[in-house]
């Protein structure tokens, strides 16, 4: 045999053993990880079952109290090593009935009331850790039995899935994020305040599985896995040093533990050749799995919320053009109002008023206009949160005589009075010839423009980011708060600091405040408006939802005063002292489902300062939003060319 050819086959032959002793490495991490799965699974159904034996054996002694609440920590303990997976592949189910917000909720997308009683570790935890567990006894051992039920149902399935090597990482990915936002802020322990325990035995469970990689990792990238194995040991061990809820350092926690390794992890995804999603389904996500910050400009994708394609090449063209439409006024019936007059950018696109003002320029609207800054980030809109779609939003705008007054004919046939308007859309929507101007292509305009209105860059993010070194000490204690004690992060969850809900970040939520009429505390009557109750929405007619509002953001809060639907507070310390107070419910109202506990916080006047101090680093740079100087010309109607935008709207 040729001798340059002996050399050749020789080295496809060991090529071709390297290739296939890395293939059965990863199929043999994989399985670890299989198996590793069915025992915690095995072990979460035995610690269920014990607790519910302990919620059966309970009695007044102290020592029967204290079996009960260790056998719920123990389950729960079980349940957040093995939570990454669970959620992971079954996220509604696990929401639904082994650890979902102990709040009553409602089928979505019916069209009628069809209510959720909550079920759960949430719920135990709150009744386990009540101030006498034996009066909730029954509900204790009910919600136990259904716990148990419904984990072993769940655990018959999970058993049987397939796991994939995309599977796990995305999955360790997640739970950075969740353990981050609900367990460290304590939205997973209502009552038990068990959660940097919790969030140790998270990480437990995700380096478990991980561990298994480790050997596949150091071929392919020796120094990846020194630096992963050295964070893995370093985050286990500050956990263990630092477990007291109140006292945890949540920023130093989110810059030196979630950030890194939540980039580690997509570059150990990358490094060991493992497909992403997107090369397996098409299928938009709210979540961009490629950012590698949790405070990246694009963690989260604008185009999933709007429905719109934000790589489309006409995408620059159609922003422009639904900026200028958003500015001006020809949208309305008497050439008077725009979009801006209520969304004024130098505001962070609110309008300053308590309510808005009606387009007679007398009354006022029920409410007042919400920042749009960020606004893409949800799956519903409007304070009520009665319309799913960006889209149409408008149509609300344009039928309601309060505001624009007319409907969409009656705009297109302005519009095409325009020759400046005819080339705009012609440029934008190129492939509509004949409904270039047409009520898709203003509404789709006007929601391209509105999902462009995101910013990630206040100073605080900056600093997340590491992109600055110094932040000022109370904004980092005001952060603490917020995500800690005074428990804002359970509503508004970073990094958008609204209601809608990490991981997944595809719900948004809304809360009862009881939110009075005036900043009166001493005489104090609550606001007649029912909110989401009234929305219109026939699955919303739910008692629970009287008085219900969308939680914002407070990003720009130093911008958009005054605060709440109906501009009761004019300022943030009056917003934190209301809180402080426990709400409406905490002022002595009747609020019966009031989702802010009710309970004084007992914060500090220097605490609420920092709170507010906090809430003022997350203010963007607006001047990059500013209206046009220029709009385009409307030859037929007098005077339009010396509209003023920024004076009279």
């Amino acid at each position: 045999m040729n001798k340059k050819l002996l050399i050749t086959t020789s080295l496809l032959a060991a090529l071709f053993l390297l290739l296939s002793f890395k293939e059965n490495e990863a199929a043999l991490a994989l399985e670890k990880t299989e198996n590793l799965f069915r025992t915690r699974l095995e072990e979460m159904a035995l610690s269920t079952d014990q607790l519910e034996a302990a919620a059966e054996n309970l009695t007044a002694q102290n020592t029967s109290i204290e079996k009960l609440r260790q056998a719920h920590l123990n389950a729960r303990i079980q349940y957040k090593k093995v939570e990454f997976l669970l959620t992971y592949l079954d996220g509604a189910a696990v929401r639904k009935n082994i650890n979902g917000a102990p709040l009553p909720s409602v089928v979505p997308n019916v069209p009628k009331v069809i209510e959720i009683e909550p079920s759960g570790l949430q719920v135990l935890d709150e009744l386990v850790f009540s101030e006498n567990p034996l009066e909730e006894k029954e509900k204790i051992i009910a919600c136990s039995k259904k716990l148990s039920h419904d984990f072993e149902e769940m655990r018959t399935y999970q058993e049987k899935v397939k796991l994939t090597h995309r599977h796990v990482f995305e999955a360790i990915r997640q739970e950075l994020v969740r353990v981050f936002t609900q367990g460290v802020t304590g939205f997973d322990t209502p009552g038990s305040a068990n959660a940097i325990p919790e969030a140790r035995a998270a990480f437990e469970g995700m380096y478990d599985a991980f561990k298994n990689y480790m050997p596949l990792l150091t071929e392919k990238d020796g120094g990846l896995a020194i630096v992963m194995d050295a964070r893995m040991d370093y985050t286990l061990q500050y956990l263990a040093e630092h477990d007291e809820f109140e006292s945890f350092d949540r920023l130093e926690f989110l810059k030196n533990h979630i950030e890194p390794q939540y980039q580690l992890f997509y570059e150990i995804h990358k490094a060991l050749g493992i497909e992403f999603a997107e090369e397996t389904d098409k299928m938009p996500r709210a979540v961009n799995y490629h950012a590698v910050s949790l405070f990246a400009p694009d963690f989260l994708n604008a185009g999933y919320y709007a429905n719109l394609d934000l790589k489309e090449p006409l995408m620059g063209k159609r922003v422009d053009l639904g900026k200028t439409l958003f500015f001006d006024p020809i949208l309305s019936k008497d050439l008077k109002l725009s979009c801006a007059s209520c969304h004024q950018p130098e505001k962070a696109f609110t309008d300053g008023q308590p309510k808005s003002l009606a387009a007679n320029g007398k009354e006022h609207l029920k409410r007042n206009s919400p920042t749009l800054v960020n606004a893409v980030y949800s799956d519903r809109y409007f304070w009520d949160l009665r319309e799913p779609r960006l889209d149409r939003q408008m149509l609300h705008v344009v039928m309601s005589k309060d505001e624009f007054g007319t409907d969409y004919i009656e705009i297109i046939n302005k519009l095409k009075q325009s020759s400046e308007y005819g080339q705009l859309f012609s440029a934008a929507y190129p492939e509509y010839p004949e409904y270039q101007i047409s009520t898709y292509t203003i509404s789709d305009a006007l929601s391209s423009y509105v999902a462009s209105l995101t910013d990630f860059d206040s100073p605080f993010d900056r600093y997340v980011r590491g992109e600055t070194s110094v932040i000022d000490p109370a904004v980092k204690r005001g952060f603490n708060l917020f995500m800690g004690k005074a428990a804002c992060g359970t509503c508004h969850f970073a990094p958008t600091f609204n209601g809608t809900v990490p991981p997944t970040y595809d719900e948004s939520e809304s809360e009862v405040l009881g939110i009075p009429t005036s900043p009166d505390t001493l005489n104090a009557l609550l606001d007649n408006d029912l909110g989401r109750y009234a929305s219109g929405i026939p699955g919303y007619k739910a008692d629970f939802y009287k008085t219900s509002f969308k939680t914002v953001t407070v990003r720009n809060v130093a911008l958009t005063a005054p605060y709440m639907h109906n501009g009761v507070f004019q300022t943030l310390e009056e917003v934190v002292d209301f809180y402080t107070r426990g709400g409406g419910a905490g002022l002595g109202l009747d609020v019966p489902h009031q989702t802010l506990p009710f309970d004084k916080l007992e914060l500090t006047q220097p605490e609420q300062a920092d709170i507010v101090a906090f809430m003022k680093s997350l203010t963007g740079d607006m001047s990059k939003f500013m209206h046009p100087e220029r709009l385009p010309i409307f030859e037929n109607q007098t005077n339009w060319n010396n509209r003023k935008i920024g004076g009279q709207y």
